[in-house]
């Protein structure tokens, strides 16, 4: 099976992007609710982050040993 480094590329390229959506309309709802964040909201609003890009990570680099497995095998 061919597989083509484009196709890594945009996935991460589009990683990316969902990741930087998801942040930026984050943001946009934590500037635009009326409530006085407290240490408990900031905490899991962290939290959150950070679950969310881990888990982005480790999907990207699933993907990338697959397609690494895949095109050594077809050599």
């Amino acid at each position: 099976m061919v597989t083509d480094r484009s196709f890594v590329t945009g996935f991460l390229v589009l990683g990316f992007a969902i990741f930087i959506a998801g942040f930026i309309t984050g943001m946009l709802a934590i500037a635009v609710l009326p409530l006085s964040s407290d240490a408990t909201a900031v905490g899991f609003t962290f939290f959150l982050l950070g679950f969310v890009t881990g888990m982005l990570a480790i999907a990207l680099t699933l993907a990338t040993i697959k397609l690494t497995r895949v095109e050594k095998g077809s050599a």
